[in-house]
């Protein structure tokens, strides 16, 4: 109806007035769709940043449940033996918790909080093994404050436990590097691993931690593995 009053209206005057009235028209059907449009595609990216983040999250809540039941189990022996390690084991388990259900939810968190939270679990490692592990981790970090996605660098140190030290009866070794500079960051982490035992379900982490490099960091990341003989490298480069 309304198209029609604005074609007669047009038709109803002279050449210049209705190649005026015609451009005009032209002009606030364009702005009106200019403006649906707009307000469609911010309503698609917010809906893609809400469909990251469900993916985000369901992808953090997949993190490997096996080091806490591992750790309570050897809790539990402490407990019963009465060892004066108990406590400290509590500690840094409590403090491991806190950061993965509080620091874990944010978006961003310092080097500093991510490096402490991989002490602590190193810390609690050692604890738990009745071996002997040469574990290195080498820090060169520029800003403490530069901010990175929290829980990104646990999963090739689980694997190194996992896959590595808990394969060897002995000589098993763990380096771990970690670099910042100019919002650069490399990690790299090498260990040992018995050949008779590697690949056993070992992707389901590595797929994982892919997948949200990729929801994260899109083409500002690499990733490297390497295996010479019975030695993983894991090599992670990220722009912050």
């Amino acid at each position: 109806m309304l198209v029609c009053l604005i074609i007669a209206l047009i038709l109803g005057q002279d050449a210049d007035i209705r190649i005026n009235l015609s451009l005009l028209i032209l002009i606030i059907f364009g702005f009106i769709f200019f403006i649906q449009w707009f307000f469609v595609k911010r309503r698609n990216l917010e809906l893609e940043k809400i469909n990251v983040r469900a993916e985000l999250d369901i992808l953090k809540n997949q993190l490997n449940p096996h080091f806490y039941f591992n750790t309570l189990n050897n809790l539990y022996g402490l407990a019963k033996r009465k060892s004066d390690k108990t406590p400290e084991v509590i500690m840094k388990l409590s403090e491991i918790m806190r950061y993965v259900i509080y620091k874990g939810k944010e978006s961003k968190v310092t080097i500093e909080d991510e490096v402490n939270y991989l002490e602590n679990y190193l810390e609690l490692q050692e604890i738990r093994i009745n071996k002997t592990i040469d574990i290195n981790f080498e820090k060169n970090i520029s800003n403490i404050e530069a901010l990175i996605s929290p829980l990104l660098l646990i999963t090739p140190v689980e694997n190194a436990f996992k896959h590595g030290v808990d394969s060897l009866v002995n000589d098993a070794f763990i380096r771990i590097a970690l670099q910042e500079i100019d919002n650069e960051l490399i990690f790299e982490v090498k260990n040992n691993f018995d050949t008779d035992e590697h690949n056993k379900d070992s992707g389901i982490g590595l797929e994982n931690l892919r997948k949200r490099l990729e929801l994260l960091y899109r083409n500002n990341y690499t990733l490297e593995i390497s295996i010479n003989e019975n030695d993983y490298v894991f090599k992670l480069k990220i722009h912050l």
